[in-house]
């Protein structure tokens, strides 16, 4: 499948037609007028958001596994560490940013398949990374009474598009 495909298909899915970041509505003022920043461009920068959702260890996790240069963002909304960060209290007033999936085509993009900070998580580039995406049961309806199904779309939740540097602006297109 080609990257333009699976564009095309995240565009048409009744399920998701965007990819998608989570964030504290305190943050909303910062990602306004910059966009969604890189944790290692914000150190750089010498500022760091409101209300971030990370914790020590999952910043130090980040760096470690180099991880920190690039933006996280998910297939769905149902990411298991944006319920972990409200279960925490590190974020209040939790919201999911919609995301166009042309980021996608943003040169060194790469696919987590897990939480991209875990040990031993899989980390390609997204031309590689495609074909080993569930594509089926991300963007189309399946059986979710199904147990297979159902371990099919956990394990794809934990799934990350990590984006080089930044996800501008004009590429997000609304709050969930």
């Amino acid at each position: 499948m080609t990257l333009d495909k699976l564009i095309e298909i995240i565009g048409k899915s009744h399920q998701h037609r965007f990819l998608y970041h989570f964030s504290d509505e305190a943050n909303f003022t910062s990602i306004n007028e910059k966009g969604l920043i890189s944790k290692a461009t914000m150190r750089a920068e010498g500022w760091w958001p409101d209300a971030p959702g990370g914790n020590q260890l999952s910043w130090t996790l980040d760096t470690k596994h180099g991880i920190d240069p690039y933006v996280s963002l998910c297939f769905t909304t149902n990411h298991s560490m944006k319920f972990i960060a409200e279960r925490d209290g590190r974020l209040k007033s939790a919201r999911y940013l919609a995301i166009s999936p042309n980021i996608l085509k943003t040169p060194g993009t790469k696919i987590a398949f897990g939480i991209a900070n875990a040990n031993n998580v899989e980390i390609l580039p997204i031309e590689e990374a495609i074909e080993k995406l569930d594509i089926e049961v991300i963007y189309s309806r399946t059986n979710w009474s199904d147990p297979a199904v159902q371990q099919r779309l956990s394990a794809a939740e934990k799934f990350e598009v990590l984006v080089p540097h930044a996800v501008p602006r004009n590429l997000i297109e609304g709050i969930m």
